[in-house]
């Protein structure tokens, strides 16, 4: 009796003192994701548990994967970087630049679960979604509609306060995804009246809640976690409320410069603190081309905006030292201006 009571009393204890340490820390960020991200990704959205058919669920990790390759799906994610490696990803969401056929269509006659249509269309080669050309075409003028119809978020072993700090990071990874483009229509189908919720919170409008498709076709869906809905937000709409979240993706100013493709992808990866050695090896260039590019660079930037560069030194011991001052008075001018580095053809 007294060793099962001594148990008792350590148990009671170990209980207290871990309801005393209070949730585990994280270390949350967001961020674009990449190809070796997708394995994660696809196993947070299938512990949805989506009614997707068998042959839909097995053509999503080719379809992401070819899509994120040619740059016509965008991949947002959140990571706890206090956890491994191999489980850090906690939190993702896709994003398209869809036609505006297929948006109308999503908003009047398609069936709920978009990314059913999206994996059917990929299987006949009739997806609805912009290539890279016509992007840039759009972005300089009429502008551009999103979607984002895929997800998933590590939910059950997190708390309420930490729950929070997740979706705030998502929020963040909305705009490190959206930011600088000219974006007309937003379209998001969340799952759940949670996440439906939060996004209403953030300025969105319900545009379906598909309960007469469901009464039409007799079907049912088991949980409140797995219910589709479909929201939505226009420029003109989010100009009438310029103060919620989602209206902040419609803000959006021209490029100056019109860096080309090769310069933009140069110095989308001297944002990630690449150095001239890195970006020469990575983008497969010799270290004499990564300096031309960016002399070819600073002279664009020093023709628009002359006084946004330090002056140059072409000789003598501070030519390197200003050469760096140069380009870490670019790269912040670009934190804040991402439409430089978006495509664009005017």
């Amino acid at each position: 009796m007294h060793f099962l009571g001594e148990k008792v009393r350590i148990l009671e204890e170990l209980e207290r003192d871990s309801r005393s340490e209070g949730p585990r820390a994280m270390n949350l960020m967001a961020r674009k994701g990449h190809a070796n991200d997708l394995a994660c990704c696809y196993a947070l959205h299938k512990s949805l548990g989506l009614p997707y058919p068998e042959a839909r669920w097995r053509i999503l990790p080719a379809m992401w994967r070819a899509l994120l390759s040619n740059e016509t799906m965008q991949l947002l994610v959140v990571e706890d970087r206090s956890k491994p490696i191999s489980s850090r990803i906690v939190s993702f969401n896709t994003a398209f630049f869809v036609t505006d056929e297929f948006c109308s269509e999503a908003q009047s006659t398609l069936a709920p679960y978009l990314g059913v249509h999206m994996a059917r269309y990929y299987s006949s080669r009739e997806l609805p979604i912009l290539n890279r050309q016509q992007i840039a075409r759009a972005n300089a003028h009429d502008g551009l509609s999103v979607l984002m119809c895929f997800g998933g978020c590590e939910h059950n072993s997190l708390s309420g306060e930490q729950f929070l700090a997740v979706r705030e990071k998502q929020r963040e990874a909305f705009r490190v995804a959206l930011s600088g483009y000219h974006v007309k229509q937003f379209l998001a189908e969340p799952i759940g009246e949670e996440t439906l919720q939060w996004m209403l919170d953030g300025g969105v409008h319900l545009r379906r809640d598909y309960s007469n498709y469901f009464l039409k076709h007799g079907a049912a869906v088991t949980k409140a976690a797995q219910r589709p809905w479909l929201v939505g937000l226009t420029k003109e709409e989010a100009f009438a409320h310029p103060g919620s979240y989602f209206a902040g993706f419609f803000v959006y100013t021209p490029p100056r410069f019109h860096f080309n493709r090769s310069e933009q992808v140069l110095l989308r990866r001297a944002l990630m603190g690449k150095t001239c050695e890195d970006l020469a090896a990575s983008l497969f260039i010799s270290p004499w081309t990564v300096k031309k590019r960016w002399h070819a660079i600073y002279e664009q930037v020093a023709d628009i905006d002359s006084e946004l560069l330090p002056p140059s030194i072409a000789d003598g011991r501070h030519a390197t030292s200003r050469g760096a001052e140069r380009r870490r008075h670019l790269l912040s001018y670009l934190r804040q201006h991402p439409e430089e580095l978006r495509p664009f053809n005017g």
